[in-house]
Formats: C-alpha cells, sequence, structure tokens
C-alpha cells in the first residue's frame, strides 16, 4: 500500500481541522437568533481572524453580550475593545502566546494591568505558559488591590520560584480573607509571606571556588 507524504497528511489534517472549528463557530453562531446581532457579530470574527487573533474569546464575548440581551452597538463595541486589548496582548507576550495566554492577557488589561508587566511576566517564564499567573494577577486587582502592589507580589513570587498552583491557593485565599472583611492589601501581604516561607531559598555561591583577588 502506497503511504501518502507527510506533508499531504498533515495539510489534510488541518483542513479537517480548520472544518471542524468552522462547524463550530456557526453551531455557536446559530444561537443568536437575532439577525442584526448575528451580522455584527460575524464581522467582528472576521475581523479578529483577519489579524490571526483566536476567535473563540470573541464568540464568548459576543454569546456573552447576547445572554445579557445588550443591543448590537454594545456587542459590537464590547469586541473590538476585546480586539484592541488582544492585540495589545499578543505584542507584549510574543507571536508564540497560546490561546489561554492571550485570554488571560486581555482581561489583564481590562483590570489596568500594563502592556509593561505582560513583558515582565513573559521574560519570567519565557519557556512555558503564564496564563494562569496572568489569571491570579487579574483576580487579584479585580478583588482590589492596587494593581502595583499585585503586579509586585506576582513577579516576585515568580522570580522566586512559586508554581502556579501556589499562586492559585494564594489568589483563592487572598479573595476568602477579602470576603470575612480583611484589606485587600493586607490579605495580599499576609498570603504572600506564607507562599515566600514555603519556597526554597536562592542558591548560595559557593567559596570553594573563589580565588582571592
Amino acid at each position: 500500500m502506497m503511504k501518502r507524504p507527510l506533508s499531504l497528511v498533515a495539510a489534510a489534517a488541518l483542513v479537517a481541522i480548520a472544518a471542524s472549528t468552522a462547524r463550530a463557530q456557526d453551531a455557536r453562531l446559530s444561537l443568536i437568533r437575532d439577525d442584526a446581532t448575528r451580522d455584527v457579530v460575524k464581522a467582528q470574527l472576521a475581523s479578529a481572524s483577519a489579524r490571526g487573533l483566536p476567535v473563540d474569546p470573541f464568540m464568548s464575548k459576543a454569546l456573552e453580550g447576547v445572554a445579557k440581551k445588550a443591543p448590537p452597538k454594545s456587542i459590537r463595541a464590547a469586541m473590538a475593545a476585546l480586539e484592541k486589548r488582544m492585540r495589545s496582548a499578543s505584542d507584549a507576550l510574543g507571536p508564540l502566546s497560546t490561546i489561554d495566554e492571550l485570554a488571560a492577557g486581555a482581561d489583564a488589561l481590562s483590570v489596568g494591568v500594563s502592556d509593561k508587566t505582560l513583558k515582565q511576566m513573559r521574560t519570567a517564564a519565557p519557556g512555558r505558559t503564564i496564563a494562569v499567573e496572568l489569571g491570579v494577577l487579574t483576580e487579584l486587582v479585580a478583588r482590589g488591590v492596587p494593581t502595583k502592589l499585585a503586579t509586585k507580589t506576582v513577579l516576585d513570587l515568580m522570580a522566586k520560584g512559586a508554581t502556579g498552583v501556589q499562586l492559585t491557593a494564594l489568589g483563592r485565599d487572598v479573595q476568602g480573607d477579602v470576603a470575612a472583611g480583611l484589606r485587600p492589601d493586607v490579605a495580599l501581604d499576609l498570603r504572600g509571606r506564607n507562599v515566600l516561607s514555603l519556597l526554597p531559598p536562592p542558591p548560595t555561591v559557593s567559596n570553594v571556588n573563589v580565588r582571592p583577588r
């Protein structure tokens, strides 16, 4: 039996994936009963796709607006604002960013986190996804922690090797403390110190190979 060239197999797989994605998008669009709203959503999805942005976050934003019975004009504005944030997140996080990272980066920008912070977070973890870290930072700011303090804490913990699980627990604990009446900045300081106490100390420089001058 003759084997097809690998390039043809890969191309066929990509076509199948694209077709499946298109069917899923069409199915979600069919949930929008209003013709005017559906046309607006289609146009915004096409704009995002033309810019090389993943369309799933835009579809979710559109359906959120539909669920809230927002008029087409408001849905268009919300999707256009999301596109702007997604472009900024893509520029800050780099061309290899995942869909989850871009969506999390756009959410972070929506609460006042800066492009510079996104770049710093990417630099702190260049070889792995930082969607969790971005999500934790967004949640902290949304809960009332000052942006500057939340940014510094997350960056410091990332630099010291805090894991995504530890940062997620930090965000959850701060949320609980704030709900219980603790000031957001005080809660973050307390919980941040707890995480730091669990992290290994930085490596020390051995004096064995140090030559006196």
